[in-house]
């Protein structure tokens, strides 16, 4: 199985992935993003507008409306610039399925330790967005079984019903049948806003993966690119090296793409430094001296440094990584 398959299946399903059909297109467009997400994101800043005046009914919306703002980002990203999405996705599949096609125990082994640790990443992701789903949509039921106090206070009146979100609406939603029909919208809603979450995150991890992988199987191929019972001829030697070339330049063009479109939203560091290692591992000993020139020129493009960026600002290090993170859960923790 290719590696991309059980992350393509979940979002061209849920109408993630747009299909060829223009009109079509626009609909599911309007359906999923301007309707679903959108409007409810814009009915919690209403809602922020309207209990402007009470600090902690603010930090209660906002620990939530930033979140949905991050939800809201990724998923009009991944509208917005489809078709850069499909063309890295598409590079992804193929050049995974080229690679399974090798039987060399190097590069199936490579394969193999890529392939299990995406699925591991994948799976507990997947398990952990659903656990959260349902420990968001759960907290008033939990809250409301756990405290008899808080019950007696919503019999009497002093306390309000519990909603899973604080999101304006145009009807009462703290009198029935109102408070039903938030409730359950609200529900939908989170269910959505995680599926949006984990299927953009667990694309993009899996798209990151691969490309470790590339490079790994990349540097694994310039090792062996002379081995073998006889020697090469200049021909052969130079049909070899530049089919490495193309790979490379293939792999560079799509991470390109794929920085272009991840920057904005997500931020991560990847080096790739020791695929310069390959040629030097090889057995270029052996070959002659236009070969030679040829793994020259192979090497100095292969320490190439690709680095991705956090936004138009600056380039995204660890440290700068761990910083962001310390802040944000910070500030998550200042406003729970």
């Amino acid at each position: 199985m290719s590696l991309f398959v059980p992350n393509f299946w979940i979002p061209k399903r849920i109408r993630f992935i747009l299909p060829e059909n223009s009109k079509a297109k626009i609909l599911y467009y309007l359906y999923f993003v301007n309707l679903i997400v959108t409007l409810f994101v814009t009915s919690q800043f209403v809602e922020l507008y309207v209990i402007r005046s009470d600090f902690t009914q603010v930090l209660t919306n906002l620990k939530i409306s930033m979140l949905s703002i991050v939800c809201i980002v990724k998923s009009n990203s991944f509208f917005l610039w489809q078709g850069k999405w499909k063309e890295v996705i598409d590079y992804v599949t193929e050049a995974d399925k080229c690679e399974r096609d090798d039987k060399d125990t190097l590069i199936e082994k490579i394969i193999k330790k890529y392939t299990s640790y995406c699925r591991y990443l994948v799976n507990f992701y997947w398990c952990l967005v659903a656990i959260t789903a349902v420990t968001v949509i759960g907290t008033p039921l939990i809250r409301y079984v756990s405290s008899e106090t808080y019950r007696q206070a919503l019999q009497n009146g002093t306390e309000l019903f519990p909603h899973i979100f604080s999101a304006w609406t145009p009807w009462d939603r703290y009198q029935s049948p109102g408070t039903w029909v938030n409730l359950i919208f609200q529900t939908m809603m989170c269910i959505c806003g995680a599926g949006i979450m984990a299927n953009f995150d667990t694309c993009t991890l899996v798209i990151m993966v691969f490309f470790g992988g590339k490079f790994e199987l990349l540097k694994a191929r310039c090792e062996i690119i002379f081995t073998g019972d006889t020697m090469i001829s200049d021909e052969e030697g130079n049909t070899r090296i530049h089919q490495l070339h193309a790979v490379h330049v293939a792999l560079m063009k799509h991470i390109r793409i794929f920085d272009s479109l991840l920057s904005p939203v997500m931020f991560f560091y990847v080096v790739s430094s020791n695929v310069s290692l390959g040629p030097y591992q090889s057995a270029w000993w052996q070959t002659s001296v236009p070969q030679r020139r040829n793994i020259l020129n192979l090497l100095g493009q292969l320490r190439a440094t690709h680095t991705f960026h956090a936004g138009p600002f600056t380039d995204l290090t660890l440290s700068t990584f761990v910083s962001i993170l310390k802040g944000a859960y910070s500030f998550y923790t200042l406003l729970k």
